[in-house]
């Protein structure tokens, strides 16, 4: 029998190192995607006893990593017949900024390469993997900061609501297309308690933004979500859920 695959990008840590967990335990193969290899291969060394990953470290704001990546996860592939059945795009970066003047280009940049550019060139890279392995799905990390404007928070903000733009394409263009298309979601995981998120409010307090002060009393009183818990749901939606229910939705926990 064929092993199914879930690649994971931003494997390293939180969210995604918290879904490679939850997706081996559910007898997934997973294919970790991040910038450190020493991340990845702790994510590797607390799967559950028995199951398979191995990690792709690479930088995918960058075309020729990008390349090597999808070239080197065909050529794991291949030889065992493995199908690549879930592409998960969880990397996220965007740093905060004192307001509109503060905002670096450069950062913008780079956030928009992470999360909108790489999603669409891995999803097309990969595609041939996914159409083979019908019917696969395509799950999406977004942010509800896309959708409410706030002081400082700009290129993380910009950049997820270009990503949610880009699930919008990519669900329609599917849909007109073959029936061996994956099918796409996006995922809103609200607020969830990660190095991420910790990292995030220690920058922000450094911009004086006011959304520190709401961030620090929901993470102390315990009213964001622990990435395990995210990551059940994720892997509840890519692997139970309906075509109805997944195909073109925006998914929460």
């Amino acid at each position: 029998m064929a092993t199914d695959v879930a690649v994971i990008t931003g494997a390293g840590s939180g969210i995604g190192a918290a879904l490679a967990v939850e997706l081996a335990d559910w007898g997934l193969s997973v294919a970790l995607i991040g910038r450190r290899r020493d991340a990845l291969e702790r994510t590797c060394a607390s799967l559950p006893e028995g199951a398979t990953g191995f990690v792709l470290p690479g930088d995918i704001a960058i075309r020729d990593d990008r390349q090597r990546l999808i070239t080197k996860l065909g050529e794991r592939l291949e030889p065992t017949g493995a199908r690549l059945r879930y592409l998960v795009h969880n990397a996220g970066v965007g740093e905060p900024a004192t307001g509109i003047e503060g905002i670096d280009p450069d950062d913008l940049a780079q956030a928009l390469a992470v999360n909108v550019t790489a999603p669409l060139a891995l999803t097309q890279g990969l595609l041939p993997l996914l159409r083979a392995a019908y019917p696969s799905r395509v799950l999406m990390v977004g942010a509800g900061i896309a959708d409410r404007p706030q002081p400082g928070t700009g290129s993380y903000g910009i950049s997820k609501k270009a990503l949610a733009r880009l699930f919008e394409q990519l669900t329609m263009e599917f849909a007109r297309s073959a029936a061996s298309e994956p099918d796409v979601a996006l995922f809103q995981p609200g607020l969830v308690d990660t190095p991420g998120i910790r990292t995030h409010v220690e920058a922000a307090r450094r911009c004086g933004l006011p959304h520190v002060d709401y961030l620090d009393q929901a993470l102390a009183a315990g009213q964001s979500r622990s990435a395990e818990a995210v990551a059940r749901a994720m892997a509840e939606a890519l692997i139970d859920m309906s075509t109805e229910q997944f195909a073109g939705a925006v998914l929460r926990p």
